[in-house]
């Protein structure tokens, strides 16, 4: 059927050439007269063009001065987006967003933006629950860990200090484990804390030692070592077999002290006796005397390297004395 518009002065009319029923809505103004509003079925497009409204052709708006509404009864996306300068789109007042267990909503942004979440809501943790999804909605996030004073942490620069408490912890340690120096040319240290006492350690088994100054160090302190026990077995010399003790009677005439000899080993006491009421003098030759040579006062002690007991003579500083020795 074809419609052939015909305009009168103040009404539409259609030639169809058959009979044609317009939609209309009656209409009674407060006088009591009815009027029929057409149904109109809406297009919109520029001039000489039109565009269909239909449920996948939306009829478009535009809001310039705000906008208050409700939205409800809604399945799918919605989306609000600003202007094409990327102008966010302010939403203000009371926001409820809900989700459902199986399914939560997803709140997107594009790259370099951020989701703030702020207002006066505080979560009861008996009732309330957050969940937050990673990338792609993986259950993992990105984490930059930072200090009180916004400094990273968990970096090398800037090791993370965990401290664990009733937990037990499983670790695989490789069967050899290296251990270096901190930086070029600083040894291995084992310490304490700070104002500590030092680390004991105990070291088994076979350690070796890959410090040249340390290695040539320890051979110079063995050489002289070496050369130390060397000097002390040259002075101490061998054993002796036998020893030889004595008792002589000096007077104040000068005498050997033993005139038999015997050979020693290393040296010769003499010890005048307690009970003596003067010195007794020795000395190395014939020409000891009471003004000269060393005396010994009753009781005294002292031992003489020599090599043979022939050598000593004595003599006192008034009567006669008596001098014990002991030689080997």
């Amino acid at each position: 059927m074809s419609l052939s518009p015909y305009f009168g002065s103040n009404y539409l009319g259609l030639n169809t050439g058959a009979t044609a029923f317009i939609g209309a809505d009656p209409i009674i103004d407060p006088s009591g007269y009815t009027y029929y509003v057409q149904y109109y079925k809406t297009v919109f497009g520029a001039s000489g063009a039109f565009n269909p409204v239909s449920e996948s052709n939306p009829f478009p708006v535009t809001i310039t001065t705000g906008l208050t509404a409700t939205i409800s009864g809604f399945s799918g996306t919605i989306t609000v987006e600003g202007d094409p300068s990327g102008t966010a789109v302010p939403v203000s007042g009371s926001v409820a967003v809900t989700g459902i267990t199986a399914s939560p909503i997803p709140v997107y942004t594009p790259p370099g933006c951020r989701v703030e979440v702020t207002g006066g809501r505080f979560l009861n943790k008996l009732t309330d629950n957050v969940s937050v999804f990673g990338p792609a909605g993986s259950t993992w996030l990105y984490a930059n860990i930072v200090n009180a004073s916004g400094v990273a942490i968990g970096t090398t620069a800037n090791p993370m200090q965990v401290s664990f408490s009733g937990v037990t912890i499983t670790a695989n340690i490789g069967a050899v484990i290296g251990v270096t120096n901190d930086s070029p040319g600083n040894g291995l240290r084992i310490q304490g804390m700070t104002g500590g006492r030092n680390v004991d350690v105990t070291v088994g088994n076979t350690v070796g030692i890959n410090d040249v100054a340390l290695l040539a160090s320890m051979a110079g302190i063995s050489n002289q070592l070496g050369t130390l026990n060397a000097q002390i077995l040259s002075i101490a010399g061998s054993v002796p077999s036998s020893i030889k003790s004595g008792r002589a009677s000096p007077n104040t005439f000068a005498t050997q002290m033993d005139v038999t000899g015997f050979t020693c080993s290393y040296g010769i006491s003499l010890k005048a006796a307690a009970t003596n009421t003067n010195l007794v003098y020795f000395a190395g030759n014939t020409g000891v005397s009471a003004s000269t040579s060393y005396g010994l006062d009753p009781g005294e002690e002292i031992f003489v390297k020599v090599n043979n007991t022939n050598v000593i003579y004595i003599v006192t500083g008034s009567g006669t004395q008596t001098l014990f020795y002991n030689a080997s």
